[in-house]
């Protein structure tokens, strides 16, 4: 196991302030320690911790390698259109990759959602989607923005669902008119 993530969960459970200073500590960790009405020796409850760390550092780097992927395909399709948007195929987390986009061009990602329809990010932080839409009536701004399926425009926004890509589209187009 990894000399560094052994010293973290010894300094962790030894309170040793000086050590953890400048290093990112689950504090579950300290949680192992026995507690006063547990039978359990202080070797166990470190025994414990290892073991959680474990789970937690694999799980950190499933989570960090997953970003990373979603990083280079958002920079790699962002790259390949001439739209100024950028449609995928599912969610992904995509902050990150924002201010890593060499096409200056992209202003609205368009992600599949989990909820069976689109969702249209607008990541220029200059803009907004049109206010005349950005109201509570969703009924009212499907008349205004002619887009039928409209489901949901975010109050502040930055964010609008649609049960059709085709729609997303054309909300994209919608707003830039």
């Amino acid at each position: 196991m990894d000399n560094e993530l052994i010293q973290y969960i010894d300094a962790t459970d030894n309170m040793q302030m000086e050590y953890l200073k400048y290093k990112t500590s689950p504090d579950f960790i300290k949680l192992c320690n026995p507690e006063w009405n547990e039978d359990i020796t202080e070797e166990e409850g470190f025994i414990h911790a290892l073991k959680l760390a474990d789970e937690f550092w694999d799980l950190y780097i499933k989570h960090a390698i997953a970003e990373i992927e979603a990083i280079e395909i958002i920079i790699r399709k962002a790259n390949e259109t001439n739209e100024n948007y950028v449609v995928f195929d599912k969610e992904l987390p995509y902050r990150k990759a924002i201010n890593l986009l060499e096409n200056k061009n992209i202003k609205y990602l368009i992600f599949k959602s989990k909820r069976e329809c689109y969702d249209i990010r607008l990541i220029d932080t200059k803009l907004k989607f049109k206010k005349k839409i950005v109201i509570e009536d969703i009924e009212q701004a499907r008349k205004i923005s002619n887009i039928k399926d409209l489901l949901y425009v975010d109050t502040h926004g930055k964010l609008c669902c649609t049960k059709t890509l085709e729609s997303a589209i054309n909300l994209v187009k919608y707003n830039e008119i």
